[in-house]
């Protein structure tokens, strides 16, 4: 992971998780204007349909509510109804005005938080599968399909099914109810940047000319759900008059846009990429039918309520998603898993230290200040060993749980330490590439070396066709001599590879030569210890290879010297 990305995975995931926080606690105290549906105009609300506590109230269908004499904190309860927001305060006393035939009439009204636990639970239970589904995006994923199914994640769960804000102070609301309807509105283009960076197929026009859709058909809904229900609850009126019915509609298009975007590139796939990417795309089918009916009940006279069945169906995409991720093994489970037991184990025993120290200080009566002073000792003590415990029981886990990845890395650390005394430059890259090679389960593994201003392939084990020359200015190669670090190679365009990962040989400041790792026929990625271990086993290799080169190339020219070897026995021995 690039240190552009794991800021941006750390910055968007103490967001997220801090809305997420917020909505949790604030869900008791959080409530709205109840109508069923609503319709818009520029400065009132007209009441399409009531529940029993609206009708109640004294509220009537066919009444206007007239934004402009009522306040802030009483607008705000009411104009985000485009969205699923609470941005009301429970027990909060308000005042609607509305317009009943030619008359005008105040009715008071008390805001009530009218959620069952069982509702919340139903919801939280959305939201926390959501941001479960984002955090292993962001954090494991190494592309731009994850980076963006993360965000989309992220967004949809603190906006839906429900957003609560009734803790926040009254502009907090209204700023939650704002962001709410932007998330909400924005998703759909979102989802579609998913589906974008998975697709194949698809020419560079037709992505622009979908892109171009999306936005168009995004704005009119952002201007309503946005911008104009803001300015409502600020000021009572819009400030952009546009129909609610045709935002609604170019939102629905929305989703047709998106499905035949994904039916176009699912269909021209072949291979193994549609394998990959099937259940991804049925998934989406699936997860679309909801929405899609309930974008229609926006468009018909009598709507179904099906919002339960919808938000069932939003999950299949982020849940379909993961299955291919870990059916295709697009990260490895088990470093998910050791380290989640390695962070188990040092927790429970720092716990049971500090548990097992108060026990005994208190069996002793120990005063106050022996014991503040003992604890002190103790996390300082647990401090200074910290980092050789975790090293300790990450050792132990890998050889009891983990035994086939503990003797590959331990094959692989053989290689490194014994390159040093191997005296043949071909014999460290045959050993090198295949150790490699079958130690990870690459597909084939290859090594190129500088030589008169090009990278010749030196060594390779494995069926691959590798490039016998690459330039010296290819991109993977400038790269790697900027950063002096291994580069994805299915992040840019390089004829070194078509995936997999590229390890430099840095001597002395230059790139001297390059190891390439493709990756695994079954698609499973290498994780980030594998990733630190093969960089220095290949920067070990390099190094002696760079000795050995330099060795033979002293004993050839004391050859020369000598006269026992001419000229071309020279040249003829350096190039073999």
């Amino acid at each position: 992971m690039t240190g552009a990305r794991l800021l941006g995975a750390a910055a968007l995931t103490t967001v997220a998780a801090s809305l997420l926080a917020v909505e949790g606690l604030s869900w008791q105290q959080s409530a709205r204007f109840g109508p069923l549906t609503a319709t818009s105009y520029p400065c009132a609300v007209r009441l399409d349909a009531l529940g029993p506590a609206d009708l109640a109230a004294g509220l009537r269908v066919g009444d206007s509510v007239l934004l402009r004499d009522m306040d802030v904190a009483s607008r705000t309860a009411g104009v985000f109804h485009y969205t699923p927001t609470q941005a009301g305060r429970a027990g909060q006393a308000t005042r609607i005005v509305v317009q009943r035939g030619s008359g005008r009439l105040t009715i008071p009204y008390t805001l009530r938080h009218t959620d069952s636990a069982t509702t919340f639970a139903a919801q939280l239970g959305f939201k926390l599968v959501l941001f479960a589904i984002a955090l292993l995006l962001l954090w494991r994923g190494t592309d731009r399909a994850s980076l963006i199914l993360g965000v989309w994640c992220c967004s949809v769960g603190i906006g839906l099914p429900d957003a609560w804000w009734g803790l926040l102070p009254l502009w907090g609301r209204v700023a939650g109810g704002a962001l709410t309807a932007v998330l909400w509105t924005c998703s759909p283009f979102f989802l579609y940047l998913v589906i974008d960076a998975v697709a194949t197929g698809v020419s560079v026009r037709a992505r622009i000319i979908c892109q171009a859709l999306m936005v168009a058909l995004m704005l009119p809904a952002l201007i309503i759900t946005t911008v104009d229900a803001t300015a409502q609850a600020v000021t009572g009126c819009w400030l952009i008059s546009i129909t609610p019915w045709y935002a609604n509609t170019a939102f629905a298009a929305q989703q047709l846009v998106i499905v035949a975007f994904f039916v176009l590139s699912y269909l021209r796939t072949t291979g193994l990429a549609k394998q990959r990417v099937r259940w991804v795309f049925w998934a989406f089918l699936f997860s679309r039918a909801g929405v899609l009916l309930n974008l229609v009940n926006r468009l018909v006279v009598h709507p179904l309520h099906l919002s339960g069945f919808e938000w069932a169906t939003v999950l299949l995409f982020p849940i379909g998603c993961t299955y291919a991720i870990l059916r295709h093994r697009i990260i490895d489970v088990n470093f998910v898993l050791s380290r989640t037991l390695v962070y188990t184990i040092l927790t429970t025993i720092v716990v049971g230290v500090f548990i097992l120290a108060e026990e005994l200080l208190q069996t002793v009566e120990a005063g106050h200040g022996v014991s503040i002073a003992v604890e002190v000792i103790i996390a300082l003590g647990i401090g200074l060993w910290f980092n050789a415990l975790h090293k300790r029981v990450a050792s132990v886990i890998e050889r009891a749980l983990f035994r086939a990845k503990h003797e590959a890395a331990s094959a692989l650390r053989r290689l490194a330490e014994e390159a040093p005394f191997t005296e043949s430059a071909s014999a460290l890259l045959r050993r090198a590439t295949d150790d490699v090679r079958s130690q990870t389960g690459a597909a084939a593994t290859a090594v190129y070396e500088r030589s008169d201003g090009t990278f010749r392939l030196t060594a390779q084990s494995g069926t691959h066709e590798f490039a016998e020359i690459v330039g010296a200015d290819d991109l993977a190669l400038v790269r790697m001599r900027r950063t002096r670090s291994y580069v994805g190679l299915g992040e840019l365009s390089s004829a070194l590879g078509y995936a997999g990962v590229a390890f430099p040989f840095v001597l002395r400041g230059q790139l001297a030569g390059v190891f390439i790792c493709l990756p695994r026929p079954n698609g499973e990625a290498y994780d980030p210890d594998e990733i630190a271990l093969l960089a220095s086993v290949t920067h070990e290799v390099g190094v002696e290879l760079n000795a050995i080169r330099a060795r033979r190339q002293s004993e050839l020219l004391d050859a020369l010297v000598a006269g026992s070897l001419d000229i071309g026995q020279v040249r003829s021995q350096l190039e073999s």
